[in-house]
């Protein structure tokens, strides 16, 4: 592991309760090395645990230049936790971390997550969302006794079946969104979200290639017009949706159900064997949408707002 190093301790031998002496480290990118040293602690901890842990490793792999947003703790070399920042809006930010399970309740995810706080006050988001999977009761009495509240849930959805083909199903085309889509994708995810419009410098290159990276634009082409946005993030044969927006002002007309159900038959046809999104548990017309195209619920996602400074 390498970065820098906000603490150290090599004292004394570990006890029950003091933190075992090592290094917490902050990691402005993550090396290959350490990448599979995260995936090894990841497997450790869900075999332990089972569920999910929710890394989002392509964010991962590909942190920007200038943020430090993972913190790890490393033992003799070995990493024996971790926490990761994401940033997905300038407004919303997320978090979520692990303990090695040999390791837990000696301090180490109250270092990181201090640690991951004290860069989470220097930014300043409008929020901070601790990510549990719900089947991990430490990690919500964790994020409860830090302050948390429940904020919302989220349901995980795998496509179990292809959606069935409908004759009357509205007409729709997808295709790659490009640069002079940036402002349309920031105003219909607002709007479809019901956020404060994005800020966005369509002069900042690099805020621009991270608006568009994976984006997809939902056309009605009848119409010649835009109706929503949907983003796709593919890992060899699994493939994740993320941001699945129609405008409000078209809702309700078919046009979710067809960019569903063309988008998943074109990823399965170009090889991926799994897709997968998530969508707010109260949201029912979502989840009643998602399961009439094949989606079935496999987990639960409990998002808890921390304290911010």
């Amino acid at each position: 592991m390498s970065g820098t190093s906000p603490s150290s301790s090599k004292s004394t031998p570990p006890s029950r309760r003091e933190v075992p002496p090592g290094e917490l480290l902050a990691l402005p990118q993550l090396s290959g090395e350490e990448l599979s040293s995260l995936a090894r602690l990841e497997s450790a901890c869900l075999s332990s645990d089972g569920g999910r842990l929710k890394l989002e490793w392509p964010a991962l792999r590909n942190r920007r230049p200038g943020e430090t947003s993972d913190f790890a703790y490393v033992v003799a070399g070995e990493l024996i936790g971790f926490v990761g920042l994401y940033q997905w809006r300038s407004i919303a930010l997320e978090l979520c971390g692990m303990v090695h399970p040999s390791w837990r309740r000696r301090g180490v995810g109250s270092l990181l997550y201090e640690a991951a706080a004290a860069e989470i006050a220097r930014r300043q988001p409008a929020s901070a969302l601790m990510v549990v999977e719900r089947a991990f009761t430490s990690g919500r009495r964790f994020a409860s006794a830090r302050g948390g509240r429940l904020a919302h849930s989220e349901h995980r959805m795998r496509q179990s079946t292809e959606p069935e083909r409908r004759p009357r199903l509205q007409v729709v085309r997808l295709r790659r969104a490009g640069r002079p889509d940036a402002a349309f994708v920031v105003d219909c995810l607002a709007a479809a979200f019901e956020e404060e419009p994005r800020v966005l410098d369509l002069g900042d290159g690099q805020a621009v290639d991270q608006v568009l990276e994976g984006t997809v634009v939902i056309e009605d082409p009848t119409r010649a017009t835009k109706v929503g946005v949907v983003r796709v993030e593919r890992e060899g044969g699994v493939a994740s949706i993320y941001g699945f927006a129609v405008l409000p002002a078209l809702q309700g007309r078919g046009y979710g159900r067809a960019a569903l159900c063309a988008l998943t038959r074109r990823l399965r046809r170009s090889g991926v064997g799994v897709v997968s999104l998530e969508v707010l548990s109260s949201n029912d017309g979502a989840l009643h949408l998602y399961e009439s195209c094949g989606f079935e619920v496999i987990g639960t996602e409990d998002y808890y707002s921390m304290p911010i400074g």
